[in-house]
């Protein structure tokens, strides 16, 4: 479990990965030696798993953001593996979970457009034999970025 202390230097954090230990320390009224050994017993313990940039896709040309939800045939190991290999390898799947419910997959996908989202679920994803159907959910306005669990 997460002290109090430590609870406040993930809140930082999570607002912003590029804090510098001066500015964390002070954001959280500890001493600069304090906040870094706490920082770094995080990351020793796996709690912080890692730093990235947050992109935001339209900027990059990918206008369409969609979730595609998959049900697999995986009776066959090597067509499961095949499917995982696919969502991998490709830039356009930026995340995917394992599911309950109706659906086995849900996939968070950004394409450039319709094409480019018909391309994907078409010519690539139905196309492995693990692959029974899909369906798909176009994002039509995002309101909440994922930033891990509450504290």
């Amino acid at each position: 479990m997460i002290d109090p202390e430590g609870r406040k230097i993930l809140q930082e954090l999570l607002k912003d990965g590029r804090l510098s230990n001066v500015d964390l320390s002070k954001r959280v009224a500890m001493s600069e030696s304090s906040c870094l050994r706490r920082t770094r017993a995080l990351e020793e313990d796996g709690v912080i798993a890692g730093y990235r940039a947050v992109v935001q896709p339209e900027k990059l040309g990918y206008a369409v953001s969609a979730f595609i939800l998959v049900n697999l045939d995986q009776r066959v190991e090597t067509q499961t593996l095949a499917f995982q290999n696919l969502v991998a390898r490709d830039p356009r799947i930026a995340g995917g979970a394992a599911i309950t419910g109706v659906h086995d997959v849900i996939l968070h996908v950004h394409v450039r457009d319709m094409d480019d989202l018909s391309h994907l679920t078409m010519d690539t994803i139905l196309q492995l034999p693990s692959v029974r159907d899909v369906s798909t959910c176009i994002v039509m306005r995002e309101f909440k970025e994922d930033r891990g669990p509450r504290l």
